[in-house]
């Protein structure tokens, strides 16, 4: 993965199967406030499909996301809770950690499809 100097990140799929498990990189370890199971987290973030290397959503170029982290896939918000603000991550999310079986089609993810998400984690609220 490079960042450009705006902070987007350029992710590379490798020409590997995708990993069953999911996969959890700290990037950047931040020094602000824990994360908490429920709260709201404003983010930005950028999601890959594993199959395709394309980007499928981000929030670069539209500005920061503010949500509560039950209200994302479980592989989103199990990379984000626990982080602390200021921290970067990568993130692997094998579908059932993502959308499942039925996928998201307007996303034009498939429910056999793993996602790459990178987040860099920029308050809680």
């Amino acid at each position: 993965m490079k960042l450009a100097a705006d902070g987007q990140p350029k992710v590379t799929i490798p020409k590997t199967a995708a990993p069953k498990t999911l996969q959890l990189e700290v990037l950047k370890k931040g020094s602000g406030a824990t994360v908490p199971s429920g709260g709201s987290v404003t983010v930005q973030y950028q999601g890959t499909l594993w199959r395709t290397g394309e980007v499928f959503d981000q929030s670069w170029g539209s500005g920061p996301a503010t949500f509560s982290t039950d209200k994302v896939v479980a592989g989103f918000q199990k990379a984000i809770v626990g982080q602390t603000v200021g921290s970067q991550v990568l993130v692997v999310v094998p579908p059932v950690d993502g959308y499942g079986t039925a996928g998201n089609d307007t996303a034009g993810i498939k429910g056999t499809d793993t996602l790459v998400f990178v987040i860099d984690i920029l308050a809680k609220s």
